[in-house]
């Protein structure tokens, strides 16, 4: 009969043979190797956004992720989380940087934390139309931020399109001249172009993240925001906000985005796949971004929202300096030059 120390010393040598024999297939593998295959079939993957789901830049996120599919063969499957489920701009965009999250989209404003020359796009009354910043954007300025994205972020920029141009809602007091604004507390992007611009226009502007924005104005911790028309009228700002200033302070844009890591880590054809799918339904939105915003202009007006006309020279001469200064603090003033010439 086996005494009870010579039942644990053959337990002890099994459980030895168990260890070297595991360590004999881990040493088998090659570096880095997954310890089981992975899974046949589609790559999942995920694009998280900070607008409501009817907005049309919201449907052309859903449409990229239908054409990636579509170009990829069903390889691709990008699911969306829209409306801050993942969070707020700025913590999309750092799941970018950190490789946390696939896609996003979103504006200079809060992108220009990450690489300060991305702000040229959002310089108060720098572009005259949507034709004359989707020109910018596809040209060789455009180029050259993109490259400057990825290589100081690890972001890489999709598909860029002008947004529509920018009003300022106010809760109670109307704006019909640049004195209008004096000392109103602002929601703008947690941005400094935008910061800037508007304490040049006299007012204390608020860096509020946007998911935040509704519930500010409801609440008078601020006096008013500022945004395009589809976004106030998607949002419900004509619920907390009575009035809106025609003032065209800034043409917004927005980039559709893909983490860095994530694209290097897809195989060349898949890569293709994105590009394409983020051209083309980018494209379609710049199409409509301008009817959007018409539409909705109409719609706010028919849900009680007032409008005013003030007259913007005003608001261009007293945000001026913050051309020149921007310039030079980036040594890009030869870019805001070449983006006033463009035809």
């Amino acid at each position: 009969m086996k005494t009870a120390q010579g039942r644990g010393q053959l337990l002890l040598a099994g459980g030895l043979v168990v260890l070297l024999m595991s360590g004999l297939l881990v040493s088998r593998a090659e570096p880095g190797a997954p310890t089981s295959a992975p899974a046949p079939g589609k790559l999942t993957l995920r694009l998280g956004h900070i607008f409501p789901v009817d907005n049309s830049w919201a449907k052309a996120s859903v449409r990229f992720t239908e054409l990636a599919a579509q170009k990829s063969d069903g390889k691709l499957e990008i699911k969306v989380f829209p409306a801050s489920q993942l969070g707020n701009e700025r913590e999309l965009e750092e799941g970018l940087q950190l490789g946390n999250l696939d896609f996003t989209f979103g504006g200079p404003g809060v992108l220009t934390n990450f690489d300060p020359k991305i702000g040229v796009f959002d310089l108060p009354f720098l572009f005259r139309n949507y034709e004359h910043a989707n020109k910018v954007m596809d040209g060789p300025i455009g180029e050259e931020i993109w490259a400057s994205m990825r290589t100081k972020a690890g972001i890489r920029v999709l598909a860029s399109g002008a947004q529509g141009f920018r009003y300022v809602v106010t809760r109670d007091k109307p704006i019909n001249r640049v004195e209008d604004l004096k000392a109103l507390k602002i929601r703008t992007p947690e941005a400094q172009t935008y910061l800037k611009t508007f304490q040049l226009l006299g007012a204390n502007p608020v860096g509020v993240p946007w998911g935040e924005t509704y519930t500010a104005m409801q609440t008078g911790v601020v006096d008013g925001m500022e945004g395009v028309p589809e976004i106030i009228l998607t949002a419900k700002m004509y619920e907390p906000g009575k009035n809106a200033a025609r003032t065209n302070h800034i043409l917004a844009t927005l980039q559709l985005m893909v983490s860095e890591k994530t694209y290097q880590k897809l195989s060349p054809d898949l890569q293709k796949a994105v590009q394409e799918a983020a051209k083309e339904a980018w494209g379609a939105a710049r199409a409509a971004a301008e009817k959007a915003n018409a539409d909705a202009e109409k719609e706010l007006q028919a849900k009680g929202m007032k409008f005013t006309d003030p007259d913007v020279v005003a608001f261009q001469k007293a945000v001026n300096p913050w051309w020149t200064e921007w310039g030079e603090k980036n040594q890009a003033g030869d870019w805001i030059k070449k983006i006033q010439e463009l035809k």
